[in-house]
């Protein structure tokens, strides 16, 4: 916050992109006809909230796709990706790809530490490996290690007709740096790290 009399150098909104589990379809529309309002009142950024299993959006970087092909200008930010429900590898892919079609305006946030209810949800998100999926910040760190460019996988070059890539792909020079212009985030809440 600047201080009093300071004017403010930008202002964005937070949605959570409440809809109807009944008929979805209309809440997503109000999300990305908000973003596109934000975008022409002048706001500098929209930032959609992450929810699993709840009336809200579960797939942030999916609206923001949405988003960045009917706007132009506004930051699209994610408040915040809950990294215990992700693969980095699958995360990072989605990430640079929205990058590139918004023009480097995606600015993700991240929060580590186990799924909310783990106890509850474990079974059904890691049915074989809940018991050694690691939460802390190394699973930031992997994420931004792809993002950033660096190796995935030892594939060749050719195999056949097709291309392979070591890196993930597309690969978005600007989200190596943080996506957009500014770094991602990651929060800890209580001295201990945790998703919500």
């Amino acid at each position: 916050m600047p201080q009093p009399g300071v004017a403010l150098q930008k202002l964005g909104f937070l949605t959570i992109g409440l809809f109807d589990g009944q008929d979805p379809g209309p809440g997503h529309q109000v999300t990305l006809e908000m973003i596109e309002l934000g975008e022409r009142l002048g706001f500098d950024a929209a930032w959609v909230r992450h929810r699993h299993l709840q009336y809200g959006i579960s797939s942030p970087v999916a609206v923001l796709a949405a988003a960045s092909q009917r706007t132009s200008r506004i930051g699209l930010g994610t408040a915040v990706i809950p990294l215990g429900w992700e693969n980095p590898l699958r995360l990072a892919e989605d990430l640079t790809t929205v990058d590139i079609l918004s023009g480097g305006r995606l600015n993700p946030g991240f929060s580590v530490g186990p799924p909310r209810h783990w106890e509850k949800v474990r079974g059904a998100l890691y049915p074989d490996t809940w018991e050694t999926e690691d939460f802390s910040y190394e699973r930031v760190s992997r994420l931004l290690r792809f993002v950033a460019g660096e190796p995935a996988a030892a594939l060749p070059g050719q195999e056949g007709f097709e291309q392979f890539s070591s890196r993930v792909e597309p690969h978005s020079p600007g989200c190596g740096r943080g996506c957009g212009t500014a770094a991602p985030r990651w929060r800890r809440r209580g001295g201990r790290a945790r998703t919500g």
